[in-house]
């Protein structure tokens, strides 16, 4: 079939025009490719409430998807509670968890992903970064922190229904690229929460929020999950990043 010039040239200027809309996109899909691949462990602290702290081993992976092992090793209560997120692009995020009471391994229901975690202001599923394709962009322009200028991008989800958050705005390190803060807000257009990452461990060009701050909005509180002693390389167990490894024997560790 031949087509006449006008209708080459407006196919061709239709492309230009999809191509330019798409460049938040592209940003916000080159600073999710840029979390850190390699297999590392690190100790950390999730803050639960004024002064008190839960402490946790993270283990994380880039395979199908970001995968994350984190256990509880205190307070006594606590001990040996594990949870494996997996984070997809492109396919079901899922999460399980692991009860060392019962030494059973679930697979969590999403209305529990958004309950707080561990009695923080973090939900599980502020763990998870947006798959693009769920998402449309726009431009919102840019905002200078700290003598830092970041690209700011505003993802709606195109299901609203399933989501639970109304509308998302990143800021966004162009150079990295990374993700460095966000602001969530509800169906009804309201602020409601806050995420800042106030620290980052960088791997070469590769980036993950080594402090990260969720604050609720309504009541002003927050609580800071922190991360230190990155190692990297293969975790000593096998099967850290699947289901059946939640219930595996701990690891040993120096304490």
């Amino acid at each position: 079939m031949k087509l006449r010039a006008g209708v080459v040239l407006f196919i061709l200027l239709a492309k230009a025009a999809a191509w330019a809309a798409s460049a938040e996109e592209s940003l916000y899909r080159r600073a999710v490719a840029n979390v850190i691949g390699a297999r590392f462990e690190a100790s950390g602290t999730l803050e639960v409430a004024q002064g008190k702290q839960v402490k946790v081993v993270l283990r994380h992976v880039v395979s199908d998807g970001r995968r994350t092992w984190i256990e509880a090793i205190q307070p006594a209560e606590l001990r040996g509670q594990r949870w494996l997120i997996v984070d997809r692009d492109g396919g079901p995020d899922k999460i399980w968890h692991f009860d060392p009471k019962t030494r059973k391994v679930a697979e969590l229901p999403e209305e529990q992903w958004r309950q707080p975690w561990l009695g923080s202001n973090l939900v599980l599923a502020d763990l998870l970064l947006p798959d693009a394709d769920g998402y449309t962009f726009e431009l919102g322009g840019e905002e200078n922190v700290g003598g830092e200028t970041f690209t700011v991008i505003r993802l709606a989800p195109k299901q609203k229904e399933k989501d639970r958050y109304g509308v998302r705005v990143y800021s966004i390190d162009p150079r990295t690229p990374r993700l460095a803060r966000g602001l969530f807000f509800d169906q009804q257009g309201r602020a409601v929460a806050r995420w800042v990452v106030e620290r980052t461990e960088q791997r070469g060009s590769e980036w993950f929020p080594a402090q990260q701050r969720f604050i609720d909005l309504a009541t002003q509180k927050s609580s800071v999950f922190t991360l230190v002693d990155f190692k990297y390389g293969a975790p000593t167990g096998t099967q850290e990043f699947e289901p059946s490894g939640l219930s595996a024997s701990p690891t040993p560790r120096k304490q």
